[in-house]
């Protein structure tokens, strides 16, 4: 665990920080967030929706006795390495081995797209609380804990409409495990507090016009015809292990066969894309379900030969640099598709390589990491 948050710590410092006084940054979203907290205690109506909405990352910087840009920083430092911890816990508690959870929680860490954008621009601090409350919801849902549910679920209501998608995802998870009737009182309770913040928050705090939620999909869903944009959002965005779950494709079919209301989850975030123009970014809602299967693909098939793992290790940290943001930024564009490529590349041809050697599975050496296969 020391090892990871010392990692984590490393990789903050290479992600930089956002250049926020200067164009074209400071009229990014964060010059809404910054209105917030400079309104903080009291709540500003001077802010366009969607953002007036989301209070609650803005509003606790503006609460420290801090300059706006310092709270954000020490709030975003926090909050990224209290994700990589429950992420990494997440994963022990699935159940996979120490030495699994710990890779693919360092594979996440070298996401320039997932963990690196939100680190680097600060200010978004409500992404990284999002995908903390994601991550303790997905573990309450699945260990039953109603009580912390409800609370998660209310504070992610206050901060990202992202939060939304467990409500599917949990009648989906209760239906499929059979546990419908004995918890389904308890789910609907456990939801009603956040749904409470959600709506309150649009009925009550008043905003200067901006995009709603159906003007936004109408001015973003054109993306989807562009073959570009499937790429980014299905390939991109998870590099360099993006092609493992095609690789082991029995294994992917076979997890997703235990667990549908987690295929449910990762559809739901798809569509959530549609609502906006950035691609990658938006699909890191569904960060700890990936890292969830992959960690899962090395247990079963990459776990024993420990250079494989230093192959992993060596092909995230050199896909995590790029020319765009960081605080040592790559030189050109063609350096940042070289070195992406090329990890991604080097951990396919290993996967494969794997793979041919790999005696044929077998449903019960797959029940062993797959939780509900043989449901």
């Amino acid at each position: 665990m020391l090892l990871l948050l010392l990692v984590t710590a490393g990789m903050i410092f290479l992600y930089g920080q956002i250049p926020y006084g200067r164009e074209p940054y400071a009229s990014w979203d964060l010059y809404h967030y910054r209105q917030i907290s400079a309104a903080a205690p009291a709540i500003t109506d001077a802010v366009q929706q969607p953002f007036a909405f989301r209070l609650l990352g803005p509003y606790l910087a503006g609460l420290l006795p801090l300059p706006d840009a310092a709270a954000y920083y020490l709030l975003t430092v926090t909050a990224a390495l209290a994700l990589v911890g429950l992420t990494y816990f997440f994963l022990l508690a699935w159940p996979l081995t120490p030495p699994v959870a710990l890779l693919a929680t360092l594979l996440f860490v070298f996401n320039k797209h997932l963990f690196g954008f939100n680190v680097w621009d600060f200010f978004a601090l409500n992404d990284l609380l999002s995908l903390i409350c994601l991550v303790v919801l997905l573990w309450a849902l699945t260990r039953l804990r109603w009580p912390l549910f409800a609370l998660i679920f209310a504070l992610a209501a206050a901060g990202r409409e992202t939060v939304l998608i467990m409500l599917p995802v949990t009648l989906a998870f209760l239906i499929e495990r059979r546990l419908l009737a004995a918890h389904g009182r308890a789910a609907l309770l456990a939801m009603l507090p956040g749904l409470a913040v959600f709506l309150a928050l649009r009925l009550l705090v008043g905003h200067t016009g901006g995009l709603g939620l159906l003007e936004q999909l109408a001015r973003a869903a054109p993306k989807l015809l562009l073959p570009e944009t499937w790429l980014r959002l299905l390939g991109n965005a998870f590099l360099p292990v993006s092609l493992l779950p095609l690789v082991f494709w029995r294994s992917t079919l076979a997890f997703f066969r235990g667990q549908r209301y987690l295929l449910l989850y990762l559809a739901l975030i798809l569509v959530s894309t549609f609502f906006g123009f950035d691609n990658e970014r938006l699909m890191a809602p569904a960060f700890i379900v990936v890292y969830l299967l992959i960690a899962v693909l090395i247990e079963t098939h990459l776990a024993a030969p420990v250079g494989l793992r230093w192959l992993l290790a060596g092909a995230g940290f050199a896909a995590s640099f790029q020319h765009l943001i960081g605080r040592f930024p790559l030189p050109s564009p063609w350096l940042t598709y070289a070195l992406s490529l090329g990890a991604m590349l080097c951990v396919t041809l290993a996967a494969l390589w794997t793979l041919r050697r790999s005696p044929p599975l077998t449903p019960a050496t797959l029940a062993l990491h797959v939780p509900g296969l043989n449901r």
